[in-house]
């Protein structure tokens, strides 16, 4: 069932712009303590993702992660703030440059909840969207209805990596 009555509808392409200017106040969100309060949201709205009965929840959370890699991608700091991010939950970052969305559930979710397959996961959904510029509102239409599901959206950025 499709949420628009029935009509197709497609994403355009956009420009991501966030409430903040990030680029004037360049000094939001710097600090370890900026760093580890905004995934401390996270993980608060994973326990809450997680003590819900709705199958649809974990798109609230993933919406939020989408939202936050953003929003650094802005201030081209993605991959900087996902090692800090990894660092600040002791979680060792590898060696060459951690993947921001993969950092992001990992270090806003304990370990012993997800394991690596389900953040992959998780982390392949983030980068299809990120792909395809679906703006954090349209997230959960783009990868429920759009693509199937999360599996399914997961599956399409892998054959997509295949290809390239």
């Amino acid at each position: 069932m499709r949420p628009s009555g029935g009509k197709r509808f497609s994403f355009q392409p956009f420009e991501y712009k966030p409430k903040v200017n990030f680029k004037r106040s360049h000094y939001v969100g710097s600090s370890d303590a900026a760093l580890n309060q905004e995934l401390e949201t996270l993980r608060d709205l994973w326990l809450r993702v997680q003590s819900s009965r709705d199958r649809d929840a974990i798109y609230e959370y993933l919406t939020a992660a989408y939202e936050l890699v953003l929003c650094w991608k802005i201030e081209d700091q993605q991959v900087q703030r996902a090692k800090r991010a990894l660092k600040i939950n002791g979680l060792a970052p590898p060696v060459n440059d951690p993947e921001p969305f993969a950092a992001v559930i990992a270090a806003s979710v304990s370990p012993e909840k997800l394991d690596r397959r389900q953040v992959s996961k998780y982390s392949r959904v983030l980068r299809f969207a990120a792909r395809l510029n679906c703006h954090p509102r349209d997230f959960k239409r783009l990868v429920k209805y759009r693509c199937g599901g999360l599996n399914a959206c997961a599956a399409r950025f892998k054959c997509c990596l295949k290809r390239q």
